[in-house]
């Protein structure tokens, strides 16, 4: 999906145009102020900024030398009442895509940003033909001064050029979507559908129409036709996380997409050809699971293709402090809160913790300091890092037991809530760092009430 950022226009609401853009597809930003534009040119992957210059030239200029020096792909659109002829001609004029006139008009502006966003797509190609693509990512989502995380970003620039499947393995929480996005992102495909599934999330039934679709009738509650991943990003990029999940019969119907690019909706006799670029992700061990016969070994080699595989966070410990900070400002915008600092001893902290949930569990923690902190810092004891580290403890111990006495319910509502957090509430990731099985878990967690709004059965 292509993203906007839109900056503060006189006299128009930015909001109105961000509405009508997210209409049309797009990923939208807003920015109340020319600092927080400049922040945003900063902070996010821009493909397109519009915002008002004024008539004059050093506004102009600011915002040219912004976005070019943090976004060297994004095209800018001005805004303007009119442009005096001197600075028609001068030379930063040349370095804006193009120029819109006030007033605003919403279908006007969406003409403009298809072209800016085509004209994109056709640099990017000519660009990877002669080999001059340089990686671009979120700057608030990827931190890479570890040595192994540099060499991880290599593999994928080389790989991002090319339309190769690729397998990204690794622990969960390790940031395995993220870097599938690097790969859609600095692709020919960018201005095309990124299209994710979670393989783990859906039944073997609902999974198979998730990817496919179904016909109208197809079965019970089929009531209209449904347009299935695949289709939806064709042309584009598929994601499908937690492969190793899938059932025997769905890797039967995804080795024939992948060896022959067609397929037909549940319920349907049409054969569908699709144009999809499919990337997968696993934190299982799928050649173990191959030769224990609950992995097919041609579809293995199939999404094998290329294998980057991501660094537990222990693993590279010198991205640890880095990413800390990076969250810390982030969740700060999001509770509103300012300017917090970590004490030198929350960062020793950090450092010597092993970080079982990996960048998920360090999110976690750093919100919840946030939240816990009532100083302008967050010290080692805001960060609680034992109760992070009790869920793989001797406290998981009391899970096993059965027939829990009443004084023991609060303790272990407390040590399920606490390595569901860690795991960023995924059920089977939690049972295994509580050294149970997802059955027992998911048991106690309807023992217990415990509810949350990710999981359908809460909605």
């Amino acid at each position: 999906m292509a993203t906007v950022l839109i900056g503060p226009i006189d006299a128009h609401d930015p909001e109105q145009l961000a509405n009508y853009l997210r209409d049309e597809g797009y990923d939208v930003y807003t920015a109340a102020d020319m600092r927080e534009l400049f922040t945003c040119t900063k902070e996010a992957a821009i493909d397109v900024v519009i915002a008002e210059t004024g008539s004059g030239h050093r506004k102009l200029a600011r915002l040219v030398s912004a976005v070019e020096t943090h976004n060297a792909g994004t095209l800018l659109i001005a805004v303007t009442n009119r442009i005096r002829d001197s600075l028609a001609r001068s030379e930063v004029v040349s370095r804006v895509f193009d120029i819109v006139e006030k007033p605003v008009r919403a279908p006007e502006v969406l003409v403009r940003v298809r072209k800016a966003l085509e004209t994109k797509r056709l640099r990017n190609e000519a660009a990877s033909l002669r080999g001059e693509r340089k990686i671009i990512y979120r700057a608030d989502e990827l931190v890479a001064k570890s040595r192994e995380m540099q060499e991880v970003l290599r593999m994928a620039e080389r790989v991002a050029a090319t339309d190769s499947t690729v397998l990204l393995s690794g622990e969960t929480g390790t940031g395995k979507e993220m870097i599938a996005a690097v790969l859609h992102y600095n692709s020919g495909r960018s201005d095309r559908a990124f299209v994710r599934v979670n393989c783990a999330a859906l039944p073997e039934t609902l999974l198979e129409t998730e990817l496919f679709g179904h016909e109208r009738g197809a079965f019970t509650g089929a009531e209209s036709e449904r347009i299935g991943r695949f289709e939806q990003a064709d042309g584009g990029t598929l994601l499908l996380d937690e492969i190793g999940e899938l059932s025997g019969g769905t890797q039967v119907k995804l080795l024939r997409v992948l060896q022959e690019k067609k397929f037909e909706r549940v319920g349907g006799t049409k054969t569908l050809s699709v144009d999809v670029r499919l990337i997968s992700s696993t934190n299982r061990d799928l050649p173990a699971d191959i030769a224990a016969g609950n992995f097919r070994e041609d579809l293995f080699y199939r999404l094998n293709v290329v294998n980057i595989h991501l660094p537990p966070l222990r693993e590279r410990r010198d991205d640890i402090l880095p990413l800390a900070r990076q969250l810390l400002i982030r969740h700060e915008r999001e509770l509103h809160q300012h300017d917090l600092q970590l004490t030198p001893d929350a960062e020793a902290a950090l450092l010597n913790h092993d970080w079982p949930g990996n960048i998920r569990e360090l999110e976690n923690v750093i919100e919840r300091a946030i939240i816990m902190s009532e100083a302008d810092e967050i010290s080692a004891a805001d960060l609680d890092l034992r109760r992070a580290r009790s869920p793989a403890g001797t406290a998981a111990v009391w899970l096993r037991r059965e027939g829990l006495s009443d004084g023991l319910h609060d303790v272990e509502r407390e040590t399920i809530l606490s390595a569901l957090e860690t795991t960023n509430w995924v059920q089977k990731d939690a049972a295994k760092l509580l050294h149970i099985s997802p059955r027992a878990l998911n048991y106690r967690i309807r023992k217990l009430g415990i509810r949350h709004s990710r999981w359908r059965r809460n909605r």
